[in-house]
């Protein structure tokens, strides 16, 4: 578990399938940018939570109050390198509040000073700038953009996805 001023973030169980669909499953705008949503189905969201129970660097990001209001995720394909990927989501109703901020830099924190590791990546869509607004304040820096890599899973259209990073050092400083 992972607390900060105004969250909790711990791992996924499947009593979360419920709180989630209703909290930030069925978000619309979130299909712009991730696959597979918005959910369909509280059977859609079952699955997905259930995938990240069996995960233990996924995060549900809650409320002290239990709300979950997003979720985190690390992937460390190469534990050897002392690097990994970051994938975030807050909610529409929870977003501009800061809780993404606040999340993502507790998990940095986790794994880049707690746990040892070097560098930590995050990738997102060319048009979505909050993501890059968020990314840019913690101190990620931009490093490539990739054309056409994403779909916008609303319109179909072929989107660029940009690469950023932090390290250890930076995430201190």
């Amino acid at each position: 578990m992972i607390e900060t001023n105004r969250l909790i973030l711990r791992n996924f169980s499947a009593d979360d399938t419920e709180g989630c669909f209703i909290s930030w499953g069925q978000d619309i705008s979130t299909g712009k940018y991730i696959p597979f949503f918005p959910m369909k189905s509280i059977e859609e969201m079952a699955s997905f939570v259930n995938a990240m129970a069996d995960n233990k660097d996924a995060w549900v990001i809650c409320l002290k109050d239990g709300t979950p209001v997003g979720y985190a995720a690390v992937d460390i394909p190469y534990p050897q390198l002392k690097t990994g990927e970051i994938g975030y989501l807050i909610g529409e109703s929870f977003q501009r509040k800061g809780y993404g901020i606040e999340a993502v830099s507790a998990v940095l924190k986790e794994y880049l000073v707690n746990r040892g590791m070097y560098l930590m990546e995050a990738k997102c869509n060319e048009d979505n700038k909050a993501s890059q607004m968020l990314l840019e304040k913690i101190g990620f820096i931009k490093e490539a953009r990739l054309r056409d890599r994403r779909t916008d899973m609303i319109s179909g259209e072929r989107k660029a996805l940009l690469i950023y990073s932090i390290t250890k050092n930076e995430l201190q400083e």
